[in-house]
């Protein structure tokens, strides 16, 4: 398919698709305060499945899926569903809402590395120079200055964590790719969060204490938030993305999550933007116009 270099409803799509992820690191914040890792990773997995569903079936006329290819849908829903959300829900549960969502942003790199390395895809200096660009800003976005930037040692299990479902995200994203050169982007998501949904079934019981009945109504407005908007609206964009314009360009848009995550900080927590974070998020936004340029 012929890549688009202007503004096209596949970047609004990817624009959507950070803007919802960004704010779910606070609602999710919430959430865990009432909801165990695990038990909050199955539900809301299982909330999206049960809203893309019917719009799957109302809207794909052939719902086959030939058998060579289920094998391919456990491995990308084993990947992108389950360890990834296992690993998203139990690091944001043990850092910092900020060290979260910067680790998140290392995806890029892996993807870098695994298409280069694993399927030799020609790498341009552009969008090698445009990921490194887009990191420093992250930095800056985050912490406002770089040379301020140091993790604390507490969190460390939990940073490792997001390294991890950085990991994973940058496999599921690479692979992905493949399986939509013969089926739609909906086909594939609603497959995937399907076999997602089966894995984490063991795992529904909330451990936290009072269960699930003892969740206030704050904290299930922020499990079907974060279900709603991350895990359907923005799951369902980001494979649109990778339909459309290959995973290389897709996960660089993964760099505005951070900027998006303290924009709802501001007014819902009452942080500040520094002068640092407005620089970085401008070079953020110059990293991904040159890698996509």
């Amino acid at each position: 398919m012929t890549e688009r270099k202007g503004f096209s409803s596949t970047d609004l799509y990817l624009f959507l698709a950070t803007v919802l992820w960004g704010s779910d690191y606070f609602f999710a914040k919430i959430a865990l305060r009432e909801v165990s890792p695990l038990s909050f990773a199955a539900i809301r997995t299982l909330i999206s499945t049960a809203a893309i569903f019917p719009i799957f079936l109302r809207q794909e006329r052939d719902w086959a899926v030939k058998p060579r290819y289920l094998l391919y849908l456990f491995g990308l829903a084993l990947l992108g569903t389950f360890i990834n959300r296992v690993c998203w829900s139990k690091g944001v549960d043990l850092t910092t809402a900020s060290n979260a969502s910067l680790l998140s942003t290392t995806s890029p790199i892996f993807v870098l590395l695994i298409s280069f390395f694993l399927f030799r895809t020609a790498v341009s200096w552009r969008a090698a120079l445009g990921i490194l660009v887009s990191f420093v800003g992250v930095c800056l976005v985050i912490q406002g200055d770089l040379k301020e930037w140091a993790k604390g040692g507490g969190h460390v299990w939990g940073d490792l964590l997001m390294l991890l479902a950085s990991v994973t995200w940058a496999f599921f994203t690479v692979l992905a790719k493949f399986l939509m050169k013969d089926h739609s982007s909906l086909k594939v998501t609603a497959y995937i969060m399907l076999i997602g949904s089966i894995l984490f079934l063991p795992f529904l019981s909330n451990e936290k204490a009072g269960g699930w009945s003892g969740v206030s109504v704050l904290g299930w407005v922020s499990v079907l938030y974060v279900a709603f908007t991350g895990n359907f609206l923005a799951y369902f964009f980001w494979m649109r993305g990778i339909q459309n314009i290959g995973p290389m360009r897709t996960i660089l848009y993964s760099y505005l999550t951070p900027i998006t995550a303290i924009l709802f900080a501001v007014p819902f927590l009452g942080e500040t933007l520094t002068p640092g974070q407005i620089w970085g998020a401008g070079i953020v936004f110059a990293g991904i116009f040159l890698a996509r340029s």
